[in-house]
């Protein structure tokens, strides 16, 4: 039921009306029997209406290297926002860009994430874990590395 609800939001840039997620998938029911894993998902009110936000704790490994001992995908952070990596046509990468690896899948699966496409991936990911969103110039508030996520 969690992976149906995940699924859902995260194709609907990671936050919809609690009402319609009710009225879409489960007709009758109260939102509060339905999103109790506060640990996924988050209610929220937004200019009066409740929103449930997707969330995860599954982070992504920023170790060069790294064996599997961390917990975290071992992903390309431009791979998984864009499906690709500038780096790799000029000095390489220091990141894998595969998500069906054997370790990747297994963390996946773990979190009950696994159904979920890499663009839904990619918003869960964004919006449960700051460290992942591009910086932002103080003096001037604009951003110092614009992608273009999903065109």
């Amino acid at each position: 039921m969690e992976a149906k609800i995940l699924k859902f939001i995260c194709a609907n840039q990671g936050a919809v009306d609690a009402e319609e997620l009710m009225y879409n998938l489960f007709p009758g029911q109260s939102t509060s029997e339905v999103i109790s894993n506060q640990s996924k998902f988050a209610l929220c009110s937004s200019n009066g209406q409740q929103r449930v936000v997707a969330r995860t704790n599954l982070r992504l490994c920023r170790k060069k290297g790294c064996p599997g001992s961390c917990g975290g995908l071992h992903l390309c952070k431009n791979f998984l926002y864009t499906g690709s990596c500038h780096f790799l046509q000029r000095r390489g990468c220091s990141f894998p860009h595969v998500l069906n690896s054997d370790y990747n899948q297994r963390l996946l699966i773990e979190h009950e994430l696994e159904g979920l496409s890499r663009a839904e991936l990619c918003t869960l990911l964004l919006q449960s874990d700051n460290s992942m969103l591009p910086a932002v110039s103080p003096p001037t508030g604009v951003l110092c590395w614009l992608p273009v996520l999903f065109s």
